[in-house]
């Protein structure tokens, strides 16, 4: 019969690992989900610096996240926040960024598609703050950036390829993000020479691989929305609804409901949040109180 000291070292031996573990976690909901375990996980969570210096909110946490929840999270760094990502956080505007990075000069990254909240203006104040430090600018889906609005940021920004998600498409003239085609066939060439040089409005491309889709290539149907769509070597590789048979790209396998099963050799089978929410449950209830 172990004593409660020896109870005691045991849980702080065990918590010990677990800190060192905790950074590795990928998103934010994984480390507030860690919170429930017990009280002194959580104070241990909330205490450990190091375990807030990079924050990644996505989907489905990201629609709950709002300039006060961002900035009560983010305190938790201690001024000592390097990355920020924010998937789809259409609540947060350029005030509770500003906030954040006013707080934290040390972000070096700065990972915010799908934000629709926020601004080009906002999103320059922010850069200009940070005295050139950011070395990641991913603003893909934040509307209204202009060609001034990119040369203007170019200049506060390092000139290494994949410093900054946009650029100006060489079809429409528009400032939007241009992916690299994994076909070989495109590969061989320069480029700003490739046919398929593009945005994804003006080349229809794979959602998983980027592959450009031309007339002769056969196709699929996501379950990602957006009319997203497969190559056919992407979409038969891919995990799939065990209900409309469609799968997610890796860039939206988090909005996957996992199905538990207790038959160990069972092939793990998940439902798209189609076929998910069509049930009327959700099981991603986490408060981001700790």
């Amino acid at each position: 019969m172990k004593t409660e000291e020896e109870e005691e070292e045991e849980w702080r031996s065990a918590r010990k690992v677990l800190l060192i573990v905790l950074p590795y976690l990928p998103s934010l909901f994984e480390l507030l989900s860690m919170t429930r375990v017990s009280r002194s996980l959580r104070d241990a969570i909330r205490d450990e610096t190091a375990l807030w210096t990079n924050i990644v909110v996505e989907p489905p946490l990201s629609s709950r996240l709002t300039d006060d929840i961002l900035s009560d999270i983010t305190s938790k760094s201690a001024g000592k926040l390097k990355t920020l990502i924010l998937r789809r956080c259409l609540r947060v505007t350029d005030k509770g960024l500003r906030r954040v990075v006013d707080s934290n000069p040390l972000i070096t990254k700065i990972i915010v598609p799908g934000c629709s909240g926020l601004t080009p203006e906002g999103i320059m104040e922010c850069v200009v703050s940070l005295s050139k430090k950011v070395e990641t600018l991913h603003i893909n889906g934040v509307n209204g950036f202009t060609k001034q609005h990119l040369s203007s940021l170019l200049t506060y920004l390092s000139s290494e390829v994949g410093t900054i998600d946009l650029e100006v498409c060489p079809k429409c003239d528009e400032v939007r993000m241009i992916p690299p085609c994994s076909r070989e066939s495109c590969n061989k060439k320069q480029t700003n020479e490739r046919k398929c040089r593009g945005c994804w409005l003006c080349i229809p491309r794979c959602a998983e691989c980027s592959v450009c889709l031309g007339p002769d290539t056969e196709s699929q149907e996501a379950a990602c929305g957006n009319d997203d769509v497969l190559c056919l070597e992407c979409w038969l590789v891919l995990p799939k609804c065990r209900f409309c048979n469609k799968p997610y790209c890796t860039n939206h396998s988090s909005r996957r409901h996992e199905i538990a099963t207790t038959n160990a050799a069972a092939r793990p089978s998940f439902e798209c949040e189609a076929c998910y929410y069509r049930a009327g449950t959700n099981p991603y209830e986490v408060d981001y109180q700790i």
